[in-house]
């Protein structure tokens, strides 16, 4: 009778870790303004970027960078409606502009990605790896810190488990010597 239960609270234990958590949303990029690719005749006040689901501004990070490498971000981002916000920028000069963002939503998940658009040039801008790697490296300059409380629940959780599979291995039932 043991040993059953012991191989169900196993089983259920391991069966809890392998499933997803259930706030866990994710969320992709559905629209953009300007849009991936755009060309413009002027500059933009701002970008904007709409989820699929509410980002978390205070965890979520865009930059803007121009082909020299120069963020133009102008301001913080902001929560416009539902899973848009928006960046203010400002772009002095014509050019090739690169989007990068670190985007981390309500009830988890998170969204990572880049866009290009043109301003003043009348061409699309072209594909540059450099380009997105400099924007893609101005969104990595901030830290998540670590809850400490949820570190410490992790640790107690772990020690329980422990706990309990000592006790099981300890109250293990005696087997009569065979004749």
């Amino acid at each position: 009778m043991l040993r059953a239960t012991a191989l169900l609270v196993l089983t259920l234990g391991f069966a809890v870790l392998g499933l997803p958590a259930a706030g866990a949303a994710q969320g992709g990029l559905t629209a953009s303004s300007p849009a991936a690719q755009a060309v413009l005749a002027t500059a933009p006040g701002a970008v904007e970027l709409t989820f699929s689901a509410t980002p978390t501004v205070a965890e979520s990070h865009v930059a803007v960078v121009g082909d020299g490498g120069s963020k133009v971000n102008a301001g913080g981002l902001a929560l416009v409606a539902g899973g848009t916000i928006r960046q203010p920028v400002s772009i002095d000069a014509g050019g090739d502009f690169t989007v990068a963002y670190h985007v981390r939503f309500e009830g988890g998940g998170e969204a990572l990605g880049s866009l290009r658009f043109s301003v003043g040039t009348g061409v699309a801008p072209p594909a540059s790896d450099r380009a997105v790697e400099v924007a893609t490296a101005a969104t990595d300059t901030h830290a998540h810190g670590i809850d400490p409380l949820s570190a410490a629940l992790l640790v107690v959780d772990g020690l329980v488990a422990l706990g309990v599979l000592g006790l099981l291995y300890l109250r293990r039932p005696v087997r009569p010597p065979s004749d």
